[in-house]
């Protein structure tokens, strides 16, 4: 019997068809098995005074993340080398989160990807540079997906991440006009 119904469950339905479904307790819900992950999406284009070889030595290496990333205190590297696919370090940010991070791809003064996780939220972003006639076009593309709990704030910041790359990629830039300006 059914907790809280007291009657027994539906019979085995004859000829192949499901059983007929029976009223259920308030407060349970069958199954809907739908999506038990969810995804969000965002971008970020930003135009740079610099050159690309000059932008992406600087964004692709975890060690000036710090700098621009406005989330970020510091980062733990277990590899002091220049950057390269399969690097992995470890982000430390403001609110306490900490995931795990690895370099996926890395085609100099094309493309940067990264992914990152942590407990049930799993990230990914790719920059890609672009020469134009003033500099740089960085064109930042990622997601966020968050299983079971993490679901609501894998949505949370996903809807949120597009705007704080934005600003990052544009505080990057007044990093490295200023760097160069001073030299």
């Amino acid at each position: 019997m059914g907790p809280g119904v007291w009657r027994a469950a539906s019979a085995v339905a004859a000829g192949g068809r499901r059983a007929h479904a029976q009223q259920v307790r308030g407060g349970l819900r069958a199954a809907d098995r739908g999506v038990v992950l969810s995804t969000v999406e965002f971008e970020a284009l930003v135009d740079m005074q610099h050159p690309p070889e000059t932008v992406f030595r600087y964004l692709a290496d975890p060690r000036n993340r710090p700098e621009w990333q406005a989330s970020l205190l510091s980062v733990t590297l277990h590899d002091r080398a220049e950057p390269y696919v399969g690097m992995t370090w470890r982000d430390n940010t403001l609110a306490g989160v900490r995931p795990a991070m690895e370099i996926t791809e890395l085609t100099p003064f094309k493309v940067f990807s990264e992914v990152g996780r942590w407990r049930g939220i799993d990230a990914t972003l790719s920059l890609r540079f672009t020469g134009v006639a003033t500099g740089c076009r960085v064109h930042a593309i990622g997601s966020l997906s968050g299983s079971g709990p993490w679901q609501l704030p894998a949505r949370a910041a996903g809807r949120l991440a597009g705007p704080a790359i934005r600003r990052d990629l544009v505080r990057a830039g007044v990093i490295l006009t200023r760097g160069r300006l001073s030299r």
